[in-house]
């Protein structure tokens, strides 16, 4: 595989922070050239990395975390139908602009502006997300590159579409011919959103592409915020308390401790808002590349960012369909499904049981326009459901 080697300027809206040389082929290396007149500017974890002398191993990571996984199922067509070497080339097609946050990139002698060409406001081709969207990889052949869509993470088949009333991401999960996943999401969307306040949860919508469900949600920032992982804010062994919860509750609690004294503000009062919502839905998939805080550039203001990407709610993962389907793995699904982390001494006022009423009805309607869930396994899910709000409303009324 031949290497391509190219020099680029990371930009900040207008602003250059650093140049640097990119190299796509067997080995993908980045290398600072030199640090800019706006380098302050610079992504939140390269700034971070600069005091600790390891600039260009978190250069790489800031790009390769804006690149389409391999691990999705789409993945070799795209690469093949865009001409691509991988999905590190592909990625520096266009001029890096994404709807996560202001960084791009520029070459020699290009004149560009940041206002002119952002894609928070200005529309653009969405050929590409159309093209994967409705399963026309051949498409992409003759596509427009400078997407959104090339810099998007997650395993599943997705595309940002320009609608009048903004952008939307659609989602068809990671195997887009079975529509559980999209199902799911939305209906654990509707969940959050009768519990949590206002803000605190992504509003999604179910729509039907090429005959095929899909989650639709809204962009989540506005042309000042930026978009941030917490797993660039949180330490290893912090996230390793979190990642093992399930393992062990001391974990939970230990983990709970560690981020009381976070510069995030709310973040602990979110992990215990979360804790219930994932133990009534049964949310699999909410690791620290799905949990995100919002910075504004402007005021530089901190927030938690609204709960998103709910997939694997409700049993629609690989895994949970594999242990729902099979009653001979009871045990596991009992493991699985009814691990709860409520705890007495938590704060429940925000918690109005009330908003819950009827939503077992909602289940049901939802999960039943997807031919995986039965009417067996649908009565199945809700019972789960009930036993955990039930020990949710109990420890509401133990706090009062």
């Amino acid at each position: 595989m031949k290497n391509k080697k190219e020099f680029l300027i990371l930009m900040y809206k207008d602003y250059e922070v650093l140049s640097f040389e990119v190299t796509c082929g067997n080995r993908n290396k980045i290398r600072i050239i030199e640090k800019l007149k706006h380098f302050d500017k610079a992504p939140y974890e390269i700034n971070e990395a600069d005091s600790k002398g390891n600039i260009n191993v978190a250069l790489f990571n800031f790009f390769a975390s804006r690149c389409i996984p391999s691990q999705r199922s789409d993945y070799k067509k795209i690469i093949k139908y865009t001409n691509s070497i991988n999905a590190f080339e592909l990625s520096f097609k266009g001029h890096g602009l994404s709807l996560s946050n202001h960084y791009w990139f520029k070459r020699e002698n290009e004149d560009l502006k940041y206002e002119d060409i952002n894609f928070f406001t200005n529309k653009w081709d969405d050929s590409f997300a159309r093209a994967v969207l409705n399963d026309k990889y051949k498409d992409l052949m003759n596509v427009d590159l400078n997407v959104p869509d090339i810099l998007t993470p997650g395993w599943g088949v997705k595309g940002w579409i320009c609608e009048d009333d903004g952008p939307k991401l659609y989602k068809l999960g990671i195997n887009k011919s079975h529509s559980e996943e999209a199902i799911c999401e939305v209906l654990a969307s509707r969940l959050a959103n009768r519990i949590l306040s206002e803000g605190e949860a992504l509003k999604y919508e179910l729509k039907k592409i090429n005959k095929q469900y899909a989650s639709v949600s809204p962009l989540m920032i506005n042309i000042d915020e930026e978009l941030i992982s917490l797993s660039k804010a949180i330490d290893e062994k912090t996230y390793l308390l979190y990642r093992n919860k399930n393992l062990d509750k001391a974990n939970w609690e230990q983990f709970l401790d560690a981020i009381k004294g976070s510069k995030i503000p709310g973040l602990y009062e979110f992990f215990i808002k979360l804790s219930c919502f994932r133990d009534l839905c049964f949310v699999s998939d909410l690791h620290f590349g799905n949990i995100s805080f919002i910075k504004n550039n402007k005021t530089g203001e901190i927030r938690v960012a609204p709960l998103y990407d709910l997939g694997g709610a409700f049993g629609s993962t690989r895994t949970g369909k594999n242990l729902i389907a099979n009653p001979n793995k009871a045990t596991y699904i009992l493991i699985y499904y009814l691990f709860n982390d409520f705890d007495p001494s938590w704060d429940y006022s925000w918690y109005d049981k009330d908003k819950l009423i009827g939503f077992e009805d909602e289940i049901r309607d939802m999960l039943s326009l997807s031919e995986f869930y039965s009417p067996q396994l649908i009565d199945s899910i809700i019972e789960v459901y009930h036993h955990q709000k039930a020990l949710l409303d109990e420890m509401v009324e133990s706090d009062k």
